[in-house]
């Protein structure tokens, strides 16, 4: 008789054991300004732009943050003998940065711990080549093996980030004369290229959507869900905000009017079909 293996259970959420241990981000706390170029809105969602100043604010950013990573590379003489290699890896993460920046891809948890997955993998499956003359004539078997780990550790992770892979590659065919030192190398260009991030995305649109998770880090309390009138066994239980405080994780659509709670990730093009149907509503 055969039996029916159920592949679905073969899942691990990293972050079902990271999140409880993690504070909830404190920038409401910040002033307006602060705040607001780190990505926070409240409860207020970003307004949808056409496509005419995506691509306006796609261009400009993506030739800022590729020119301060190239010049801090070019300058800093330690770096400057790989500067290539490295700006040619931040090139595709300027894309994803200034084009695609509402993507799960582009977030900072993915930008930075990727890149450091890729930079320490990549590097050590490098060393260990070179220990083998055979397999040190044969470069592209290392590269293909580091960007495959690469890759499967961040799809354990949850911090899947594309320009990650050529890091790895890079790393084994390309790195090899800059070593471990690549490393710091990289985790500079994402500080710098987040940096930039931060400053020309949130002008019109809003960058990070989410720094970590769009799940809320902190648990519901027992007294919290208690006060609310949420019942114990309901599955409708409410989640708990970034301060800890309980609220309905649901959105509602009244007339000219849309409530989207912090704890609901939703992205400008959803907020504005979500607009059109209120406007749609009859008083």
């Amino acid at each position: 008789m055969s039996r029916h293996i159920d592949f679905s259970r073969w899942h691990v959420d990293i972050d079902a054991y990271l999140n409880p241990f993690l504070p909830g981000p404190p920038w409401r706390w910040l002033p307006r300004p602060v705040s607001h170029f780190l990505g926070y809105r409240g409860r207020k969602p970003p307004k949808a732009l056409g496509n005419i100043l995506i691509a306006f604010w796609s261009l400009v950013g993506v030739f800022c943050g590729v020119l301060v990573v190239a010049e801090v590379s070019m300058h800093v003489p330690s770096f400057r003998q790989n500067a290539p290699i490295i700006v040619a890896s931040f090139g595709a993460v300027a894309v994803l940065e200034f084009c695609a920046i509402e993507s799960p891809f582009a977030q900072p948890r993915n930008a930075i711990l990727s890149q450091l997955f890729a930079s320490v993998i990549g590097i050590g499956i490098g060393k260990l080549f070179t220990l083998n003359p055979n397999a040190n004539i044969k470069p592209e078997l290392g590269g293909s093996l580091a960007c495959s780990i690469t890759t499967a550790v961040m799809v354990l992770t949850n911090t899947v980030h594309p320009p990650a892979g050529a890091t790895a590659l890079l790393a084994v065919t390309e790195g090899s004369s800059i070593g471990w030192f690549l490393i710091p190398v990289m985790l500079l260009g994402c500080v710098l290229m987040q940096c930039v991030a931060l400053l020309i995305n949130n002008i019109q649109r809003r960058f990070p959507v989410y720094w970590w998770t769009p799940t809320p880090l902190s648990r519901p309390k027992i007294e919290d869900r208690e006060t609310n009138g949420v019942e114990k066994g309901n599955d409708r239980a409410s989640s708990t905000d970034e301060i800890g405080a309980s609220v309905p994780a649901q959105v509602v659509i009244q007339k000219g009017k849309v409530l989207v709670p912090d704890n609901i990730w939703i992205t400008a093009e959803e907020m504005e079909i979500l607009e059109r149907i209120s406007e749609r509503i009859q008083q």
